[in-house]
């Protein structure tokens, strides 16, 4: 193994290197991050090109993150405007030096970033960069005490190509994303006491970040059908997965990371709130009693009760799961144009079944005479086997249109 010193820049070449390599952090610090920027002109045009433990792959498969510490590049199939790539690590609360050891290999080369680094929490330990048509790789070693967060909000501190290695000035700081360091939070909880959500918490944010809705903020509210022709889905399990999922989504929205469960089927039932600490078998604890008939009526008024009451200056995501149509249609029709001057986005996931018929929903999906749309309507196959990236797609699309046009007209 070579050892590479901070300030180096090298071309690839020269240090036998193809476009195809690991890099293999060694670091002995807790809970220390570690992340992949692929930035453009030194700026992180798309946040999908950000690979981390929430993300692990950018869109072109050129950069993945195998495990907490290891990352596979692969620089010909990067994306032809990202022309940089930044190796960083981040810490909550400690400085990145109280690492008693922190190498970087690349290849057959080691840089032990350690030595260089006083009391930064967010770090650029190595960089890889296009110049003059070849790749090249530059030891820095540099950062400024902020979090993840700053890094994603303002990335700086390059260094200056060919020159001696004076480090550059950094850019302040820009504050913490609370959003973001609170989905950070609800995950390590998550990963604590309800694992099985982790995988999910992922992949709902990955769905929002392509509508860019990762910063956006939303009470949610799950409203189940508990007609009889439902028993099927509660009996296998596929309502208590779709709790799970939703759960998820309101970790990446909501502040509390909670989800308000409603039950319809003549009536409309509150049955209280689902959270990380009782997602496990909530469905089965319910107690549900299947009844006689599919209202719609009753359960939305309810929704939009505790919505107003409530007091929250937030928007409201309704999750509406039925197997079939409303009895009451011409109320509904009322309802959903009235409330469409209101803070909430209905969306209505159909579970098809035999001969359903979901014309009522997809009325509502394209329905005149309100003032915003503030609705949609897809439909699964029973039994719900979509991948989870492809549900939550579903979930959360035309939520960022809702939103721009919610704001146009002035109810956001």
């Amino acid at each position: 193994m070579s050892q590479l010193t901070q300030g180096q820049r090298l071309p690839l070449a020269q240090l036998g290197l193809s476009h195809q390599f690991t890099v293999q952090v060694t670091c002995d610090l807790a809970d220390a991050d570690f992340t992949l920027f692929g930035l453009q002109g030194g700026t992180l045009k798309d946040d999908r090109w950000m690979v981390f433990f929430n993300q692990t792959a950018s869109p072109d498969g050129a950069l993945v993150q195998d495990d907490a510490q290891r990352f596979r590049l692969d620089l010909d199939r990067l994306a032809t405007n990202v022309d940089e790539v930044y190796l960083t690590a981040t810490h909550d609360t400690r400085p990145i030096s109280a690492a008693t050891r922190l190498d970087v290999a690349i290849g057959t080369h080691v840089f032990n970033a350690r030595t260089a680094l006083k009391d930064e929490m967010a770090v650029m330990l190595v960089r890889f960069y296009r110049k003059d048509g070849a790749w090249r790789l530059g030891t820095v070693a540099q950062g400024f005490n902020g979090g993840l967060a700053a890094l994603v909000q303002h990335f700086g501190g390059e260094v200056a190509d060919d020159a001696a290695p004076t480090p550059a000035a950094p850019r302040p700081a820009a504050p913490v994303s609370l959003v973001k360091e609170r989905q950070k939070v609800l995950l390590a909880k998550a990963e604590k006491e309800q694992p099985q959500l982790v995988s999910l918490m992922k992949a709902a944010s990955v769905s929002l970040a392509k509508r860019g809705l990762d910063e956006a903020r939303y009470q949610v509210k799950l409203v189940l059908d508990i007609s009889a022709s439902m028993s099927n889905e509660y009996r296998s399990g596929s309502v208590q997965d779709l709790a799970n999922r939703a759960l998820a989504l309101a970790t990446q929205l909501d502040d509390d990371g909670e989800v308000e469960v409603y039950l319809f089927g003549i009536r409309a039932h509150r049955k209280g709130t689902l959270s990380l600490s009782n997602a496990c078998d909530f469905v089965e604890r319910m107690r549900v009693d299947l009844e006689g008939g599919t209202h719609y009526g009753p359960v939305m008024k309810l929704v939009r009760e505790d919505v107003q009451r409530s007091g929250k200056r937030i928007p409201t995501l309704v999750l509406f799961i039925t197997d079939g149509g409303t009895s009451n249609p011409s109320s509904v029709i009322s309802l959903m144009r009235e409330m469409s001057r209101e803070a909430i986005f209905w969306k209505f996931m159909g579970i098809e079944e035999g001969r359903v018929n979901f014309d009522f929903l997809e009325t509502l999906d394209d329905l005149t005479g309100r003032a915003v749309d503030n609705a949609d309507f897809f439909k699964v196959k029973a039994p719900i086997r979509l991948p989870d990236e492809e549900l939550f797609d579903l979930l959360v699309n035309e939520l960022d249109s809702w939103q721009r046009s919610a704001k146009r007209a002035g109810i956001l």
